[in-house]
């Protein structure tokens, strides 16, 4: 059996939007993920995440972490 971490391992826009959103009070994934509608219509995505990336491309990747990881994951193990 794997392990889940090795499933999901965030990249760093992931990672930044993670940050942002425990800095927001978010502890766990599931919160995290509930406030990428807020990232969305921030002017906070360009420094969240770069020019190169969007809020849907994060939005796959956290999904595949809830999948994975569950809603209850703490962001203090995933940042």
């Amino acid at each position: 059996m794997s392990d889940p971490w090795d499933e999901f391992d965030p990249s760093t826009s992931a990672r930044n939007t993670l940050r942002w959103a425990q800095s927001l009070g978010a502890s766990t994934l599931g919160e995290a993920y509930d406030l990428l509608e807020q990232l969305e219509v921030s002017n906070d995505v360009p420094e969240v995440l770069g020019h190169d990336d969007t809020v849907d491309d994060v939005r796959e990747e956290l999904d595949l972490g809830l999948q994975t990881l569950g809603p209850d994951a703490a962001l203090a193990d995933l940042v």
